[in-house]
């Protein structure tokens, strides 16, 4: 991520982080804490957010994401799996390093509610009869480091790592 930041300082100006504003986040993510152990990707991390300078430094906002992802194997024969999906809502807080010319850096934390579902798929449609699906879902939270940089007055790409919708995401940042 910060290496993102180092190469593109040269070509663009830095993200001031004002009292007052809004910031419209727009990303995708890989690698997401919400896919399950050797499963497949449906739909990658993707996510929205909205942040409120309220302070020179602190911004507060919320946040919708979601993703999917598929595990299946099969044994003798039979095929089996399940398909898992995860939408998070949840209000985001965020601490903005403003002594930084680079770049706005920032941490944060976010805190909401996952409504996630598991459900179980086989090539045998008997067995799917017996199995119970587990009940799935609750409360999400996730810590992150970002940066953002503009391109313009209204326009700045971002860049997040951390635990969240995704381990690394990135995307663009409209500035209200």
């Amino acid at each position: 991520m910060f290496v993102m930041v180092a190469l593109l300082s040269g070509v663009m100006q830095a993200q001031s982080f004002e009292q007052g504003k809004g910031y419209l986040h727009a990303g995708i993510g890989v690698i997401s804490p919400y896919a399950y152990k050797d499963s497949k990707m449906g739909i990658p991390p993707i996510h929205l957010s909205f942040e409120k300078a309220i302070t020179e430094n602190i911004g507060i906002g919320g946040l919708i994401g979601h993703t999917s992802s598929k595990y299946e194997t099969s044994v003798l024969g039979l095929t089996y799996g399940w398909k898992f999906s995860y939408t998070i809502v949840g209000v985001r807080g965020a601490y903005h390093f403003t002594q930084f010319e680079e770049a706005d850096v920032y941490a944060g934390g976010m805190l909401g509610y996952n409504i996630a579902s598991a459900k179980f798929q086989s090539s045998d449609k008997d067995l799917e009869k017996f199995v119970t699906e587990p009940k799935v879902g609750g409360v999400a939270f996730g810590g992150f480091l970002g940066a953002r940089k503009s391109v313009s007055e209204s326009l700045t790409l971002f860049a997040e790592v951390g635990y969240s919708m995704a381990y690394l995401s990135a995307g663009v940042c409209f500035n209200l």
